[in-house]
This record gives C-alpha cells, structure tokens and sequence, in this order.
C-alpha cells in the first residue's frame, strides 16, 4: 500500500512538469550583413503549427514552440527567405541568430538585450559603421580598474586625457570635441568651459564608450577631433540584479594624518552643498542691486549693520585631523522586461553608485617671467622666479551616480522611452601652501578651505516609430526625442588664510599683513540649461542597381542658458590693528564676531572686474544624408548639415578702486531691460556691461566612403567639413576668474568661429570574432584656430590670460590598432597614435609689428604677444600609446590577470607670451594591474592596483641660456590598491 501511494505521491508531483514543459523556447536576433544592424520587422513562422513572430527594433524575436524538430521559416520583404530545422527541448531555450544578406559575419551569440556592449558586437558595429570610429564595451570597462569615463576614455586609440577629465582626441583639445549622452547633447558644469568633465559617469553606468572621428551629417558639427558618444545601460530581456562592493587603499593616504573639515556634514558625504555651507539668508536679504559693502545709501551698507553678519557664517577656519578611512565604493542595479499580450511589453533598468575617495598629495610649483639678454634672439632667453610654491593637498573625492531608464512597446513598431541619468561629483579640500613672492620679497603661509559640488541631471524622452507605407517590406523609420539637461557647479564658503615675513627676517614669524585682504570667503554658482528637440525620418529606397539604401532628414533645436555668480567677502583690518598677530593663530580667534564689533576690523565684498554674466546658445540644424551601396562592395555615406547659430553673452562689471570712495558699479540685467534707476542715481553705468555675440551660418559637407574588399577587410576614406565656436563666457571682452585663486581670464570679443577641413584614410582587418588589426592616417586643416595664451601679468606673481584666434594650423597623424587571442590563454590589446602639429599665430610682419611695438596687443587683429609664432597645438602630444595583456588562468577564462599601459608624449600646458617659454607636461607612463575571478554564475571577483610605478607627473618651462627644463609644477598621486565584488542575484 504505501508503494502504491508513494507511487501516486511522484506520479502527481511530476504531472505538472510534464504537462508545462513540453514548450520550449526559440529566440535570436536577425541582423542585415550591410551594416551590422538589426532588422525589424522579419516574420518569423512555423507553418505547420500555425504559430509566428516578429522582429522588435533591436531585430530580436522569441516565440514559444513545443519541444521537438520544426522547420522555421524567416521572411522579410527584399531578402532571400531563410529556412532552418530547429530543434526544440522541453523547458529549455534555444538560440538561433540570423543574418539577412549576401554576406554572413561573425554572429555574436544571443542572451538578452546586452548583446551589443561586448568586445566582439561593438567591433560588429564599428566595422559596419559609415563612419570612422572606435570605442571601448562594457565588457572591456568591466576588466578594467577604471571607475569613471575620463579614466576609461584614455583606452582608446588616440585619445589623451588633461587633469583626469577633459578628453584630447587625436590631438586636438576639448574645444574640438563634443560629448553626446544617448544621442543628446548636454550641457557643461565648468563656468568657462563648454566640454563636460567626463569624470562625472560612473563607470558602472556605461553601456558602450564609442567615438566618432568623422563627420556625418546627422550628427552635431562642432567637433574635429570627434564625438564621444556615451551609451547609458538598457534594460534586460530577463530579471537581473546585482550587488558590488570595495575597498581601496592609497599608499599616500590611507591610514596616514588626513586634514579635513566640518562643511556640510552627512550632505557632503554624497557630494551635495550643506546647509552651513550656503550663503547666510541674512546676507542675502540685503539688495542685490549693490555690493555688501560700507557706504552710504546709494553706495553701500551701514558698516555696523555688515558686521552684525559675520555670526551668521561658519566659524570653522582651523581644519580637523584625522586618520585617512580606507576608500569604499558601492553599486546597485535592478532591471527586467514584462511582456502582456494585451498591454505589450515594458522594460526598466535602474542603477545607483558610489565611490568616495581620500587622497593626499605633495606638489611644486614655480612660476617665471621670461627675459631676454639680447632683444629678439631667443637664445638668450633666462627665466626670473616669480613665485614658488611647496603645497600639502588633502582632498575627499565623492562619485555617485544614478540612472532610471524605462521602454515600452504597445505593439510591434512602436516604441517610447524614456532615459534619466542623476550624478554628483564633489570634491572636498584642504590646501597648505608655503611659497615665496619675487615681486614683493616675501615669505608667505597660505591655507585654504574649500568644496565644490558638480551635479548632472539629464532626461530624454523619445520614441521609435515604424511607419508603414511603400511597397519595399521595409517601414519608414521616425526617431524623435526631446532632451532637459541641467548642469550645476556650486563652489560654497571657500575660506581663505594668509600669513607673511620678509625674505630676510629669518628670525621674525609669519605675521598677518595689514595691506592684504586676508580671511576671505569666496561662493560661486553657475548653472547650464540645455533644451534639445531632435526629429530624424528615415526613408528605405533602391538605388539604380535595385540595391536596398536609405535616406535620412531630419531637424534639430537646441537652446542653451547659462549663467554664472560669485561673491567675495574679505576681512578688512585698520592699519597696526593686528598685523603682529603671529601663525599659528588660530581664525577662530582673529575672525571672531566679537572683533568686528569692537571696530578692530570690518566686513566687506570684495568687487571684481566681473562677478557674473549671463548667456545663451541657440541652434537650428537641418540636415540630409544618404547611405547606399554606390556597387555591391562599395557604401556611401554622406550628405550636408546646416547650423544657424547665436550666441550672446552680457558680463556685469563692477569696477572697485579698493578705497571704499567714488565706487563705480556696474549696471545689472534683467530680460534685457536696464535698470535706469541706478543709471540716474549714479551707481551704475551701461557701459560697464560687457557684451559678446556671435552668429553664425554654416553649410557642411559629408563624404564617407567604405569599401569591402574582402569579406573581412574595409578600407575607409572621408572628406569632411567641421566648426568650433568659441565658448560664450571667452566672447565677453571683460575679465574674468572661474574660481578662487584661478588667474584671470579675459574674452575676446572679436573672437571668430574656426573651421575645419577634414582628410581620413584607414584599413580595417576584422580577422574573428574580437581579433581586429587597424590603420589610419588623417590630416585635418584649421583656419582660426581658438587658442589661450598666457603672460606675465604686471606688478603680480600670477598670469593674465585671454583668447585668441591663431592665424591657422595643420594636424597629421597615424593611428595603429591591434586586439589578438593567443593560445587560448593570452591576449594583447595595443594603439598606438602619432601625431604632428603645427600653429601659425600670425605671419612674419605682423609678429614683427608687435614684437616692435609697433602694434598695441590691446589691438582687435593682435590680442597678445606671442613668445613663438610657430610651435604645436596646445595640449597635444607626439605620441600616445596604451598597452593591454590578458592572460586567462583557466580554460573556461574565469580567471585572469590584467596589465594594463597607457603612456603620453610631451604636450603644452600652457601656451606663452612676452617671452615666457611655453609650459610643457612632461610625457609619461601609468602602469595598472587587475586580477579578476568568476566564481560560478554569480560572483564576481576583481582586485586591483593602479600606478603601481607611482608616476612623477612634471610640468616644464625651457630656459634658452641655461639649456635647462625649469620646473613648472611636479606631483605624485601614489599607488592605490582596490578590491571589489559584485553578487547577480
């Protein structure tokens, strides 16, 4: 009896199973060998059951099907039906990808929507391209130690990188580069740039890093040295999660004395402004229409009233020790695809990271002005010290992105999205500085407390919407987004100490000087509105030889608003009041609310040159492009773009005599209406307002051409046609610091846009699946090429700076790329990049003419006094290289150890002026090392150690007389270990 029941028990217990298992499922994706890119829209049919799907717009299908053999059949209007025997097993699902076209490629096997950030399917798609491009998957960003784009930027075959963040592509600085974030443009979070610091993406967020070095027209023109295009993840095909956390340690840091401070608390600890840090509501409840300052009622505050604020602000002057926490970083993500056959389908992907660091650094600094013996003979050129510096930085680095990006398809065809990413990147310091002035002759002690908030929000709601007319099977394809991005910089109650002695007092302390603003506050905001609206229509046709091809139009608006405030408090002492108050004493004690009622010293803003200004971009393009096979083996791609473009800029100035009479302040905007009220009573003068604008009208060429001359080898040639406008804080003639300490930056109003004519050649050779051997050769000429020069700045230790438009300029260069698998247990990843350049800044009788004097450099065809008038592009090095080995521990390739190389040639940092050599960064090597382990489906394993040779980074002015590299600046980062682990649940 109980045989029998235990019999019936596992009879009932199985009958579910083989009632529901006998489906299984039959999924792939079906491609066009043309371009590498997916097909929608392909029936895919078993005729014998009746039962059928089609392709999405990625061009993947999946369809439920007994277990057992089936004939299915895949048809799609203008392709060769393709028919398979496909067998089914119970429970199970069964992959079968599909390439339409005369060709087949190396299929990339199918396991959910993350087919296209691998190593193998971004090749795929570079190979494909119509355009000239490289890029880096999320596979290769995974193995890496990098954890933000800036870092994996500098990876990629011609690509350098300037202070971790600003990306060089072929040479050419940031200004000659444009970023794109799913296809949009975004706003910039620096008050005088418009390049975004890359070092806002978390890695952990990328899907694909891709950059394009060639123009086509249905992309932004404002570019030469390319487009970085970052690709946020999409959700998966299946429920995923996933869990990471690490450590690192920084052998200067960790665990060593760690100087800090209070700010913002808890807030700061996730990169956002604190309360205490803000400017105090009752400094802020004065009128904005005057400087806080002593003055009468037309010019100013009550002086007692001014001083009753100081209570209001952050008493901490003195920064707290500690010892420095190991580094910590943290990711999460959730995604998952829900199909209804009543609703369609719905798709998420959310993540968060965060990554918060603590580095301490020495650096040197030296500062000259050049001199020449011999007037005009360069070889007589010394350098005389202006100033030095030996400085202790100790900063508190905090990354911590977000993003949320969610489909869904009501029926085939037809797709909406949307895309948001959220990320904050701060940076918390503490700076002592210890230097000599060699203007004045004395000993100074400088300390320095400071944070800076930059925050990035960017949505993109768009949509994908197939259009079925025309008799050719394949609909007409309207993709359309609209883009609000914000950008934000919040630099709060950056507080500033100095002390000072004579040169020759060795026996004297440093001293409070009573003739130097001292204990000053410093808060700046400036915030960067983008607005984008893009519309692009794709039209299917047959070119003459019946040859499928397609057509793309399309439109684009984008509106930038940007806008820019500082404010700047000092401590005013009277003369003999303390000046013989000796260091160490603390600021608590010398900035105490009390003193400034006892009437030893008083509170006031400090004005500027230009404290504010307020600017916009607009931009309408229009733009037409073809892609057609001109014969089977040869592609096309190209067409024109044009741009209408405006840009305006207002700087309000505020004139300071610093003796507190006959102020002159500059008159304030609003929606372009003057305040007249201030013009009669005196405060103010229209002229005292700074205006900048630009329009331009530009019609650019597009020639791309591709041939594939074997079944595996392209080779690429392209003319094409780019811009670059100036910035709009650099076309306001007024002058300007981006922040506390930073020299000052005058625009130019004359400023003009550049243009670019652009040459490539390059052979491909796709040998298998990741395996890829690359060659280049580009030539790219400039006429106006905006550059900034620096000089000498009068009476001071500091640089004046302002921008120009060099006469023109010439780029070359080469670019070698090679990936191979050996053994199965090795692989080496290498590019190598060679480049020449070469500036004119103006020819032989005008540097004559202005060497002279003959010429004044305030002059609108002259704007500064070049110490060469022919030398390289700024920022740009000889010779790049990064190296990558691999090599698999085991079979499965589980298991592997990483050495990772990137190297840079000498570049200048600073271009000279008045004789002042040109600054050069001295070219150097980083080494990394990463060790990585998968343990079965779920765990992820990755240590790490970066600059494992603790690299020297040198800055050099060259000294003619001498023969000798003077230093500049010079600093080490230390070697940082880290380990990490990641659970998919």
């Amino acid at each position: 009896m109980i045989q029998k029941l235990s019999f019936l028990f596992l009879f009932m217990s199985l009958l579910p199973t083989v009632i529901f298992a006998q489906d299984g499922t039959l999924k792939g994706k079906i491609i066009d060998a043309s371009n590498a890119e997916p097909v929608f829209g392909v029936t895919v049919v078993v005729r014998a059951l009746k039962k059928g799907a089609r392709t999405d717009f990625d061009g993947k299908y999946s369809l439920d099907l007994p277990a057992g053999s089936h004939s299915v059949e895949y048809i799609m209007m203008g392709f060769d039906t393709q028919v398979k025997n496909i067998t089914i097993n119970a429970g199970q699902t069964t992959t079968q990808n599909i390439t339409f076209g005369a060709k087949a490629l190396d299929v990339v096997e199918v396991k959910g929507r993350a087919v296209n950030n691998t190593e193998a399917s971004l090749l795929q798609a570079q190979r494909k391209s119509g355009s000239v491009s490289d890029g880096i998957s999320a596979e290769s960003i995974k193995k890496s130690p990098d954890s933000s784009a800036g870092e994996v930027i500098k990876r990629v075959t011609g690509v350098t990188l300037i202070g971790g963040k600003y990306v060089f592509v072929r040479g050419l600085g940031e200004r000659y580069s444009n970023t794109l974030l799913d296809d949009m443009s975004i706003p910039s979070t620096e008050p005088d740039k418009r390049v975004i610091p890359l070092d806002l993406f978390p890695a952990g967020a990328i899907k694909n890093l891709r950059i394009v070095k060639t123009f086509v027209p249905e992309d932004p023109a404002e570019f030469s040295g390319g487009i970085v295009k970052i690709e946020t993840k999409e959700y998966p095909d299946e429920f995923m999660m996933s869990l990471g956390l690490g450590l690192g340690r920084n052998y200067n840091t960790t665990g060593n004395e760690f100087l800090t401070f209070k700010g913002g608390g808890q807030k700061n600890a996730f990169g956002m402004v604190g309360d205490k840090q803000k400017l105090p509501d009752m400094v802020k409840s004065f009128p904005d229409f005057m400087p806080f300052r002593p003055g009468d009622a037309f010019g100013g505050i009550p002086p007692q009233l001014i001083n009753m604020t100081t209570s209001s602000f952050d008493s901490q002057w003195t920064p707290d020790k500690m010892d420095a926490p190991f580094d910590r970083n943290f990711n999460f993500s959730v995604g998952n695809t829900i199909k209804t056959e009543k609703y369609g389908r719905f798709g998420f992907m959310a993540g968060t990271s965060y990554n918060r660091n603590f580095r301490f650094r020495r650096e040197k600094l030296k500062r000259y002005v050049g001199r020449q013996i011999i007037p005009f003979v360069k070889e007589t050129t010394y350098l005389d010290t202006l100033q030095t510096q030996d400085i202790n930085q100790y900063n508190e680095e905090v990354l911590w992105g977000n993003n949320l990006n969610l489909s869904y398809e009501p029926v085939d065809g037809q797709q909406f999205f949307s895309k948001t990413l959220y990320t904050i990147q701060s940076d918390k310091f503490v700076r002592d500085a210890d230097g000599y002035n060699g203007i004045d002759n004395f000993l100074f002690k400088n300390q320095t407390l400071g944070f800076t908030s930059r925050t990035l929000m960017s949505n993109t709601f768009g949509g994908k919407n197939a259009i079925n007319i025309g008799e050719m099977g394949r609909p007409h394809i309207l993709d359309w987004a609209f883009n609000y991005s914000d950008a934000n910089r919040d630099e709060p109650d950056l507080r500033n100490q100095l002390w000072q002695r004579t040169e020759t007092a060795y026996d004297r302390p440093y001293t409070k000087s009573g003739n130097r603003p001292d204990g000053t506050r410093f808060f700046s905001e400036s915030d960067d509105i983008m607005k984008s609206l893009s519309l692009k229509y794709e039209i299917p046709f047959k070119q003459w030889d019946g040859l499928y091809s397609k057509a793309k139009v399309g439109y684009l608006s984008s509106s930038r608003y940007k806008n820019f405030r500082f404010r700047e408090f000092i401590q005013r002492r009277f003369v003999g009041s303390d000046n013989d108050v000796p260091f160490p004493v603390p600021g608590e004690l010398l900035y105490n609310p009390l003193v400034f009622l006892n009437g030893d010293r008083t509170f006031t803003e400090r004005a500027e040159e230009s404290n504010a200004y307020d600017a916009i971009h607009k931009i309408n393009a229009y733009f037409a492009q073809v892609d057609m096979p001109l014969v089977p083996n040869v592609r096309f791609v190209g067409g024109a773009r044009y741009e209408d473009s405006y840009q305006k800029v207002k700087t309000f100035a505020l004139k300071d005599t610093l003796n507190g009479t006959n102020l002159d302040y500059g008159c304030k905007y609003s929606n372009d209406y003057e305040r007249s009220a201030l013009i009669q009573t005196g405060i103010c003068r229209p002229d005292n307002n700074g205006v900048g604008e630009l329009r331009t009208q530009d019609t650019l060429p597009s020639l791309n051409f591709v041939w594939e001359f074997k079944k595996d080898q392209n080779l690429r040639w392209a003319y094409t046609e780019t811009l670059t406008r100036p910035d709009l804080r650099e076309l306001s003639p007024f002058g300007f610091s981006p922040y506390f300490g930073a020299n000052l930056v005058y625009g130019n109003s004359s400023l003009q846009r550049s243009y670019i004519h652009n040459y490539d050649f390059r052979y491909e050779w796709y040998i298998k699946g990741a395996d890829f051997v690359g060659a280049g050769l580009f030539l790219k000429q400039l006429s106006n090429p905006i550059e900034i020069v620096g000089q000498p700045l009068a009476g001071s230790p500091g640089f004046v700076y302002t921008y120009t438009n060099a006469r023109e300029a010439y780029i070359r260069g080469l670019e070698l790329d090679g990936r191979k698998d050996f053994f199965d247990k090795f692989r080496i990843e290498t590019n190598f990049f060679f480049i020449k350049s070469r500036v004119e800044v103006m020819d032989d009788s005008q540097y004559t003419a202005v060497k002279l004097g003959l010429v004044g450099t305030s002059s609108k065809l002259f704007s500064y006094d070049p110490t060469n008038r022919v030398r390289p592009l700024q920022g740009q090095s000889d010779f790049v290289y990064n190296v990558k080995f691999l090599y698999f521990i085991d079979t499965k390739k589980n298991t592997s150890i990483g050495l990772y190389y990137n190297y840079f040639g000498d570049r200048i940092s600073v271009v000279g002026a008045s004789n002042a050599p040109d600054a050069y960064e001295k070219g150097v090597g980083v080494t990394d090392i990463v060790f990585q382990h998968k343990q079965g489906k779920h765990l992820d394993i990755k240590l790490a150690a970066k600059n494992i040779m603790d690299t020297r980074f040198r800055t050099y002015q060259r000294n003619e007389l001498m023969g000798t590299n003077d230093l500049f600046g010079s600093y080490r980062e230390g070697v940082t270990f880290t380990a990490s682990a990641t659970y998919k649940f």
